[in-house]
C-alpha cells in the first residue's frame, strides 16, 4: 500500500514538474523575443472586445494583415488550409514599417533594412491573383487593464495607434508596446 502511494506521489511530482517546464518554456520564448528581437512599428486599427476570463483586450489589424495573393512568391503549399506565409517589411514614412514582399517559403536572402515576419493564412488554393488573403501573426490581440480598451478605441478614431513589435530571427513576433502619437500607452515587461 505504501509503495503504491509513493508511486502516485512520484507520478504527481513528475506531472507537476513537466507542466512547470512547459510554462517556463512559453514565458522564456516570449521574453527572448522581446529581449533579442528586432523592433518594428506597425500602424494599427484596433477594435475593443472584452473577454470574460481575461478582461479587456484590443484586437489589432495591420496593413500587412491582408495580402494580395498574386504578391506572394514561391511555390504554393500542396494542400489548401492553414499555411505559413513569410512577409517582409521595411521602414517607411514617419517610422512605420510597410509591406515589402511575401513568400510561401522562408527567405534566406532578406535585404538589409528589411525584417521578415512569419504569418499564417487559412485558405489560398482557389484564390485569384487579385484576391486578398487574411494573414495573422500572433500579434492581433493585446490585453489591457479593465476598462481601458474603450479608451484606445476612442483614441483610434482620432489618430492611429502604433504597435511596437519585436521580431525574432525566425520571424516570430511579440508586441513590445502600444503608442499613441509617439507616447507609450502600454509597455510589455519581459516577465
Amino acid at each position: 500500500m505504501i509503495l503504491k502511494i509513493n508511486r502516485l506521489l512520484w507520478l504527481g511530482a513528475a506531472v507537476a514538474l513537466l507542466q512547470s517546464g512547459v510554462l517556463y518554456a512559453m514565458v522564456r520564448q516570449h521574453a527572448s523575443i522581446l529581449r533579442d528581437g528586432t523592433d518594428i512599428t506597425l500602424l494599427s486599427e484596433p477594435v475593443d472586445p472584452h473577454d470574460i476570463m481575461r478582461g479587456d483586450y484590443v484586437v489589432l489589424r495591420y496593413a500587412i494583415s491582408t495580402i494580395e495573393a498574386g504578391k506572394i512568391t514561391g511555390t504554393r503549399p500542396a494542400k489548401d488550409g492553414p499555411a505559413d506565409v513569410y512577409v517582409t517589411v521595411r521602414e517607411g514614412d514617419a517610422g512605420a514599417w510597410r509591406f515589402a514582399g511575401a513568400s510561401w517559403q522562408k527567405r534566406e536572402d532578406v535585404p538589409s533594412g528589411e525584417v521578415q515576419l512569419r504569418g499564417r493564412t487559412e485558405m489560398f488554393a482557389n484564390a485569384a491573383a487579385d484576391s486578398q488573403l487574411r494573414v495573422t501573426y500572433g500579434i492581433e490581440r493585446y490585453y489591457v487593464p479593465e476598462g481601458e480598451g474603450r479608451v484606445i478605441e476612442d483614441q483610434q478614431r482620432e489618430h492611429r495607434i502604433e504597435a511596437v513589435v519585436a521580431v525574432s530571427s525566425e520571424g516570430d513576433a511579440q508586441i513590445r508596446a502600444l503608442k499613441d502619437n509617439g507616447n507609450v500607452l502600454y509597455d510589455e515587461p519581459l516577465y
